[in-house]
């Protein structure tokens, strides 16, 4: 069925991802009412459920269409011409903080996509996420610059050390009922970045 929908005009197509995306952003999977996303999106319920047979394969839509949002901002271009790892990480951790501060629904739909833990929809995500991060890897970080490294540490080894940090960092914020902020994360994030650099880099590098 999603077929019929990429058939749709792109205006039309963005009406109802626009639409789908505000819900799923304010409301864990369960609790997201297709009917909000209906009304939202000026159309029936069951045109929604022509367009998508059910809930779980919107949802899953709505996560890969974010995966692409991502993916568009951080311009492959200007990838190309960034050779040091901690530089590559400060570029997309810039861009992605201006498509969230353009679209600020995109970080509360990304945390809980991230974080989902409804059946229908966890182990679906949780392979979508583990295929970007294998992108990410490929696309992104394939042509740095390995000689800044220390022979005992590996570029992946930092990456993977910076997720778990973020992971850590925005479970506690979720569990303590907080709002993300992403002047407070980016300021974590540069205080990572410093303490990961001098770990992995060689001395004349740091």
């Amino acid at each position: 069925m999603a077929q019929v929908f990429s058939d749709l005009p792109a205006e039309k197509q963005q009406q109802i991802l626009d639409a789908a995306a505000e819900v799923f952003s304010k409301e864990d999977y369960k609790q997201a009412s297709t009917d909000d996303i209906a009304v939202r999106a000026g159309i029936s319920k069951g045109l929604l459920f022509y367009y998508f047979k059910n809930k779980q394969s919107l949802y899953l839509y709505v996560a890969d269409h974010l995966r692409s949002l991502v993916e568009r901002q951080l311009k492959r271009e200007q990838l190309a011409n960034i050779t040091d790892f901690f530089d590559m990480l400060d570029y997309g951790a810039a861009e992605k903080l201006r498509l969230f501060q353009r679209q600020p629904w995109i970080l509360d739909l990304a945390l809980r996509l991230y974080y989902a833990t409804d059946k229908e929809v966890a182990s679906p995500l949780r392979r979508r996420f583990m295929e970007m991060l294998e992108e990410m890897w490929d696309i992104y970080f394939s042509h740095i610059d390995h000689e800044k490294f220390r022979p005992e540490v590996g570029p992946r080894q930092v990456l993977d050390q910076l997720i778990y940090l973020i992971d850590g960092y925005l479970h506690q914020q979720m569990m303590r009922g907080n709002k993300i902020n992403m002047d407070a994360l980016m300021a974590e994030y540069n205080l990572w970045r410093d303490m990961l650099r001098q770990y992995a880099y060689k001395e004349e590098y740091q």
